[in-house]
């Protein structure tokens, strides 16, 4: 039963009936239900198909790491209502997203007003968003604020090699892409902006909840003629060190045959000292790299 019915219903109601058929959210119940939304968060899993409750629950319950299980049930629509041990487990999650499930985003929100479900949007995900190519004379906090205004809403954040920002991103709208700052002068210049934690959305239009192929804008072009990409993925400061990582792990050894470099004859070195060291003794005829 919609919304619009079950009002048509309730206005057949006598105001007899209303009376012996209501209870007054006050008092204890009132208490108890403060107490209920205080511990809760409300989310909805941006996918085309219906999610599983238990697979959800046992994939969040795995991430998350909570002292106490999180409950989650099923709203339907593939909206869910996750119910936390205590308050800060509640805020250190809603803080620690963007959160996926089978690569799809999940909106997550502490019910608004009195947490009535068709009345909750889920609009606006908080994600950290990277500006790259910022010139020297807009490297301030006042006027970083103000070119991630153009992303979303800014909570805060921080600057250096690359301006991190906290920003409320509206996923209704398409994600943005590239900004411009433009002088007295009139000369613009590209901003290329970054998304930590951005997993699957759409090529084709840029929006969350949908892949390319699923888009009403596509047309059967091939996927790298998109407006979109994969390089709106930032990778964070965690994924970035695994990667450096991985990287110090190897060092190459000159095939015998062709004199090419491959990376499966290389030999394991776990820091760059003792690359160096390796490197020294190393014959002459294997130095030439």
């Amino acid at each position: 039963m919609d919304t619009e019915e079950l009002i048509r219903r309730c206005e057949s109601i006598s105001l007899e009936e209303a009376e012996e058929n209501k209870l007054s959210f006050k008092g204890r119940v009132k208490e108890r239900g403060a107490q209920i939304a205080a511990g809760c968060l409300i989310g909805k899993v941006l996918h085309t198909r219906n999610v599983s409750t238990e697979g959800l629950r046992a994939a969040l319950n795995q991430v998350w790491q909570t002292k106490k299980e999180v409950k989650i049930e099923n709203l339907g629509d593939n909206i869910f209502i996750f119910k936390f041990g205590n308050e800060m487990e509640k805020k250190r999650i809603l803080a620690g997203g963007p959160w996926h499930f089978n690569q799809a985003l999940i909106v997550l929100k502490e019910p608004d007003r009195i947490g009535e479900i068709t009345a909750q949007l889920f609009t606006h995900v908080s994600f950290w968003v990277q500006i790259k190519n910022v010139l020297i004379m807009c490297m301030d906090e006042e006027i970083c604020t103000e070119i991630g205004k153009l992303v979303g809403k800014v909570a805060g954040g921080c600057m250096g090699q690359i301006i991190r920002m906290r920003i409320s991103v509206d996923i209704s709208q398409p994600l943005k892409k590239i900004l411009f700052i433009e002088t007295e002068e009139g000369r613009k210049f590209p901003v290329a902006v970054e998304f930590e934690k951005l997993q699957d959305f759409c090529y084709c239009c840029g929006c969350l909840g949908h892949s390319y192929k699923e888009c009403s804008k596509y047309k059967g072009q091939p996927k790298k003629e998109l407006d979109y990409g994969p390089w709106l993925k930032a990778m964070n400061w965690v994924e970035r060190a695994k990667q450096n990582r991985s990287k110090e792990k190897w060092i190459p050894r000159m095939n015998k045959e062709d004199g090419v470099k491959s990376q499966e004859e290389g030999q394991k070195i776990v820091s760059p000292w003792q690359r160096t060291k390796a490197l020294l003794s190393e014959p002459e005829s294997l130095k030439r790299y």
